[in-house]
């Protein structure tokens, strides 16, 4: 006789009082096969043996597991313990009832949300479309990451880390390459990225200099609102924010770790909402409540973003700064999230507890 994993049993009464020095014997009525509909009856002092998921035959009304059983000759078996009604039985109304709703419009589907799917037989659903963002590096020391840089220039970082951060949220990166500081090559490619995207995205151009064009290209296009220039944030102060109908563009600093502060404080919000989303809290990534290891000094009047790394000591997180200029992109790797200091405080003390906005 196979092992299974359950026996099934017919009625509590037949297993009351049921104990190691006072077992309960039942008659083996049968076995049920995975898959298949029982073609037998349960009735009272019988059981049947059953792996896990398979279908009740009628008159079973309980599962116990097989380690509470001994198995004699003669087709019978010994029950060790009693079970109770419906004890590991799932019915079929249980889980998922009929005009229930299963997941609301604007939910991101998750895992366990195509499971459910699946299990219901739905093959398809209507999703709203993957946002779309171009994504553009600009300035005259950028080259290719294939190229050797000469001294004054830098491999274009920010194309590979702005287009992951758009791949892990759900939308869609267009890489547009790399364009120099010259005024007509740039708008034509920014025209060309509002024609592919939903939000066209500048790194480089937006600090103050004689090449920084980025300003006077936005304020070329034709009805194209300058929201922003400059964001009360360090790092990522150099920042242009335009509105053009429904699409908007951005000029985000060059420095990558400054351009993906900016990127996590404005932008996972904006992406949140144009892939439908309607609870953007749990678009807002991931968060952890550690305590700070030293005094940081901060500046009023805006808001500054610290790189941190975090240790667990005892049964706490404790976050440590990493102090550097924002340019040093080591400073990335090293850290595992950053900690806002508002801009109403000038600084955080040792022993505080803060909230890290993990990576």
């Amino acid at each position: 006789m196979s092992i299974m994993t359950y026996i099934i049993h017919a009625f509590i009464l037949d297993t009351f009082g049921a104990s190691e020095g006072l077992p309960t014997p039942l008659y083996i009525r049968g076995e049920v096969k995975m898959g298949e509909i029982p073609n037998f009856t349960i009735k009272r002092g019988e059981c049947c043996l059953m792996p896990t998921g398979g279908m009740l035959p009628e008159g079973a009304d309980s599962v116990l597991m097989v380690e509470y059983s001994q198995v004699l000759e003669d087709g019978m078996v010994e029950i060790t313990r009693p079970v109770s009604p419906l004890e590991n039985v799932i019915q079929s109304d249980d889980d998922l009832k009929k005009g229930q709703v299963i997941l609301k419009k604007g939910s991101l589907l998750r895992p366990q949300d195509l499971g459910v799917l699946a299990g219901l037989g739905i093959i398809e659903v209507d999703v709203f479309t993957r946002p779309k963002a171009a994504i553009i590096s600009t300035g005259e020391e950028v080259v290719y990451i294939e190229q050797t840089p000469k001294p004054g220039q830098i491999r274009d970082i920010n194309s590979y880390t702005i287009g992951a951060l758009c791949n892990s949220l759900g939308a869609q990166p267009i890489y547009l390459g790399i364009i120099r500081d010259k005024f007509d090559d740039l708008k034509a490619l920014i025209e060309k990225g509002l024609h592919k995207s939903d939000v066209v995205l500048l790194s480089g151009g937006s600090s103050v200099g004689v090449k920084d064009l980025t300003l006077d290209v936005f304020k070329s296009f034709k009805n194209t609102k300058i929201l922003a220039h400059g964001v009360s944030i360090s790092p990522g102060k150099p920042t242009i924010i335009a509105r053009r109908g429904n699409k908007t563009l951005w000029g985000l600093p060059g420095h990558p770790s400054s351009a993906m502060i900016i990127f996590d404080v404005f932008l996972r919000y904006l992406l949140g909402k144009l892939s439908g989303l309607s609870n953007l809290d749990k678009f807002g990534g991931r968060f952890l409540e550690a305590e700070i290891d030293r005094n940081i000094d901060s500046v009023s009047g805006r808001d500054d973003y610290i790189r941190v790394k975090c240790s667990r000591i005892g049964e706490r997180w404790v976050a440590t700064p990493i102090l550097g200029k924002s340019g040093l992109i080591s400073t990335m790797v090293e850290a595992d999230g950053v900690i806002k200091i508002d801009m109403n405080t000038e600084g955080i003390y040792k022993g505080e507890n803060i909230r890290v906005m993990l990576f």
